[in-house]
């Protein structure tokens, strides 16, 4: 639980998760934009963001990794935390889609949001966790 405290921490994981962010955010509104679905848009949205994440958070979110402890075993962990973000985030989607007449864009701000605060209790305490 300390480091989910580490501030400075905090603000490296949000700076590199702003940059995956705005990627995620411009594809899911370029396709809904198109006509793609709002679960599909963001769908695609995310998987982009979060290759654009695990990268930054391997290289600079935490000081304990670096573009070496990068691998398909801590890809595998941060894709199952990935998962679990993305049904956050879509369940957060399909609720407010129904339960509201909010517009898509903040919808999607909101489920983004969702899924960031999951994202960074996973990541902090499993996936990029210090070793020892």
């Amino acid at each position: 639980m300390k480091d989910l405290k580490d501030r400075r921490q905090f603000l490296r994981f949000t700076g590199v998760s702003v940059i995956g962010t705005v990627a995620d955010y411009l594809l899911a509104l370029l396709l809904a934009s198109v006509g793609v679905s709002y679960i599909a848009a963001s769908t695609c949205g995310f998987v982009l963001g979060s290759f654009v994440n695990y990268c930054g958070h391997s290289i600079f979110s935490y000081e304990h990794t670096s573009h070496k402890t990068i691998s398909l075993k801590g890809f595998g962990r941060y894709f199952l935390a990935v998962l679990f973000s993305l049904v956050i985030r879509l369940a957060a989607v399909a609720g407010l889609e129904y339960a509201t007449s909010l517009p898509f864009w903040l919808v999607l701000l909101i489920a983004i949001g969702a899924s960031f605060v999951a994202s960074y209790v996973i990541s902090t305490l499993w996936v990029f966790r210090k070793p020892g």
